[in-house]
């Protein structure tokens, strides 16, 4: 054992040991960063013990992700590095307005983390790299998919970043759900043709996973209060024109969109939760959204729920792989309740979200559809 490490008490998974280079990352800066980053965003104004951050999702991930690499009999430090590191570069709110700094600077919070590691941008956690001989481009390749058994623990079809946050955010938002078993879904896993896969025994485990992870996005990550708060956050950084403000922390921005006077009042509901209603529901068809979008007031915020950006078998990651009379099955072929998730997932709905007193001008501006 070694005597200077320490133990972080988290009360998902217990005592999670850290030393070496674990630790002084832990420590640094930019990690530090991550403890004023909800891994929700606006979803406490719903939930309200969502208070979670990125920091202690990536203290779970990393400790998953050494279950993962014993289990496999597996030594990699840089996988480790990298469980920890997979959302350094996560922007302010987590997810809540990634798409609003995609579309107007072309970031990513991956990206932005593998800068950091790089040192691309001014950090002292490539100097903590160095100093422990951990391999910075073998991390980086790691989080770019490109070494399939290690990536896949960080990021694949069960991997230990899905498996930490589906537990941990159930837990704090107080669902049942999603709360899915880690270690049992990691010892009925193994390796079969150079790539992780589950065996036939676990199959109700996956199913179990899967299933889980669709309605945490039903009935959390898609709740439509959830999306109107996060949407309403986008708008403001769209009036305060916040571009450039991805290195930012939750509190930061905050106090950037409050004190910009073309924010402030947007910014002000969101945090006394005068939030928007839904004013118009209607099943989502691509003509129809083109014309209402084209024809509401900018004072009203048009969404999709589920968004069209989610869509495909690797959003839901039926694809994992099952071992079965020594040949690899997908999930999808595997069990007809996970084949059924990839067409449920399919049905949406357009909403129109806006204040109450704003209904009539609604209706005369759809008046015309």
């Amino acid at each position: 054992m070694d005597m200077n490490s320490k133990i972080v008490q988290d009360p998902v998974f217990g005592p999670i040991r850290a030393s070496g280079a674990i630790l002084d990352i832990m420590d640094s800066a930019d990690f530090q960063r991550l403890r004023y980053i909800k891994n929700l965003g606006l979803c406490y104004l719903v939930f309200p013990s969502a208070n979670h951050t990125r920091f202690e999702h990536s203290m779970g991930t990393y400790h998953l992700a050494g279950m993962y690499l014993d289990h496999l009999g597996i030594r990699s430090e840089e996988t480790l590095v990298a469980a920890l590191l997979h959302d350094v570069g996560h922007f302010p709110f987590s997810h809540t307005i990634e798409d609003f700094y995609y579309r107007n600077r072309h970031v990513d919070h991956l990206n932005e983390g593998i800068r950091i590691i790089r040192g691309d941008r001014e950090s002292e956690i490539p100097s903590i790299l160095e100093r422990y001989s951990i391999d910075v481009k073998e991390v980086v390749k790691i989080l770019e998919g490109k070494e399939k058994v290690l990536s896949d623990i960080v990021s694949g079809p069960i991997d230990a970043d899905e498996l930490d946050y589906l537990r941990r955010d159930s837990f704090y938002c107080g669902v049942s759900i999603g709360f899915v078993n880690p270690a049992r879904v990691i010892s009925v896993s193994g390796l079969y043709g150079g790539r992780i896969v589950v065996e036939e025994k676990g199959l109700s485990d996956i199913e179990s996973l899967l299933i889980s992870r669709f309605l945490m996005y039903q009935a959390v990550y898609f709740h439509k209060t959830c999306r109107i708060a996060n949407r309403m956050l986008e708008m403001a950084a769209m009036r305060s024109e916040a571009y450039d403000t991805y290195g930012l922390n939750d509190q930061e921005l905050t106090h950037q969109l409050l004190s910009d006077p073309r924010s402030r009042g947007i910014m002000e509901n969101i945090l006394n939760r005068r939030l928007m209603k839904v004013l118009y529901k209607v099943k989502y068809e691509e003509g129809l959204a083109a014309d209402i979008e084209r024809s509401v007031s900018d004072r009203f915020i048009v969404d999709v729920i589920p968004p069209l950006s989610f869509k495909g078998k690797d959003r839901l990651k039926t694809q994992v792989g099952v071992l079965m009379d020594d040949r690899i099955s997908t999930g999808e072929e595997s069990s007809p309740l996970v084949n059924a998730l990839n067409s449920a997932i399919e049905r949406r709905y357009l909403y129109i979200y806006g204040y109450r007193d704003d209904q009539e001008d609604l209706n005369r501006d759809l008046a015309g559809i």
